[in-house]
């Protein structure tokens, strides 16, 4: 059995590993940056590190978040870092009996469509998509966040 943190984006429900999040914040004093990709909001600082914060409705459908500081931004795991997903609500901590899946030989591609999406969940509410949140950029998107987050921040 494990645990998944579900949330909505772009009027969708998805899910994440709770092994994957940190945990929940708002959107609070952020920064845009200029020239990026729209779903980039921008930066924020959080217990004195800059995150990267991602709208996961703008990412998944081009449809940016009309009002972010409603929105929740869940802290997750990203390569080697740790960025924010800023997401319409968080919904629920759900369990999932996951050890029946058979775990893929095959390796994740960044790029493909579909490589951010580890299974589907049925539930009485419908299919939910289960993400991996290595994946959730193509490769050249990927290169782009990985030069915003190597930026550092430099304390007065």
């Amino acid at each position: 059995m494990t645990q998944y943190i579900l949330f909505k984006a772009g009027d969708q429900t998805f899910g994440l590993p709770i092994s994957e999040t940190d945990k929940i914040i708002a959107l609070e004093n952020h920064t845009p940056v200029p020239d990026m990709s729209s779903y980039i909001v921008g930066v924020q600082e959080v217990e004195g590190e800059v995150i990267a914060v991602i709208d996961l409705s703008d990412r998944f459908y081009q449809k940016s978040h009309l009002s972010p500081e409603e929105a929740d931004i869940i802290l997750v795991n990203w390569k080697d870092t740790t960025i924010g997903l800023l997401v319409d609500e968080v919904t629920v901590v759900k369990t999932f009996n996951t050890e029946d899946l058979l775990e893929t030989e095959e390796e994740k591609i960044d790029g493909l469509s579909t490589s951010y999406i580890s299974f589907f969940v049925q539930t009485e509410e419908g299919i939910i998509p289960i993400l991996d949140s290595h994946y959730l950029f193509a490769e050249e998107k990927g290169d782009e966040l990985r030069r915003l987050v190597s930026i550092h921040a430099v304390k007065d």
